[in-house]
């Protein structure tokens, strides 16, 4: 979806936040039918940008929240891009709590949210591998938290899809596509660890 220039009249913001909605829309419904993941960031980073200027003004600022809450969603293996949109979700609690002159539970645990993906993404760039925590029973790879990984990774989904098209995704497509994915890891000097690497003992299909 083509990002349009944020213009602050009714015709302008009535077209970003059209626009918003419908890279959400695109971007779930990529999740939903296990599309082009490569697409997913560029969706996230137009939201980014229209809620970046709805929260400026306080009558958008339910605009801001909504659509930043919900491409947050889409969002799994971008931290430093995530670590920016849910940014944008406090500011628009924060201003919430001003207009109302009441806290809201969900901004401590937003809070929270923010201070352990900072602590995530600080502790891969530095190395420390062993001190990323994630909210999962399944391991993942902590490369995943590396900015070398979230700057490939589009590449990466984007040759997996095209090699993978024709493939139906039904049972066993996990392995095929964590194969694939592996090996166009590995092509960019990244050692990527599938789900079933990291959990030997759990059982895919």
């Amino acid at each position: 979806m083509k990002r349009i220039e944020f213009v602050a009249n009714d015709e302008g913001i009535k077209a970003c936040w059209e626009a918003c909605l419908k890279d959400c829309e695109q971007a779930e419904e990529i999740l939903r039918e296990q599309g082009d993941y490569s697409v997913l960031s560029d969706c996230a980073r137009n939201v980014l940008y229209y809620c970046e200027n709805f929260v400026q003004f306080d009558f958008l600022i339910n605009q801001a929240y909504t659509a930043s809450k919900r491409i947050a969603e889409c969002i799994h293996e971008h931290p430093r891009l995530l670590f920016q949109i849910k940014q944008v979700q406090l500011e628009a609690l924060q201003e919430a709590e001003l207009q109302s002159g009441h806290p809201l539970n969900i901004t401590d645990d937003l809070r929270a949210e923010l201070s352990q993906l900072h602590s995530n993404i600080q502790a891969a760039d530095e190395g420390r591998f062993g001190d990323i925590k994630i909210d999962s029973m399944l391991k993942r790879d902590p490369v995943e938290w590396t900015k070398a990984f979230e700057d490939v990774v589009d590449e990466v989904e984007h040759e997996v899809y095209e090699k993978l098209i024709d493939i139906p995704r039904g049972m066993g497509f996990c392995f095929a596509y964590w194969a694939a994915r592996r090996e166009a890891f590995q092509k960019r000097g990244i050692e990527w660890r599938s789900p079933q690497q990291m959990n030997p003992r759990v059982m895919f299909d």
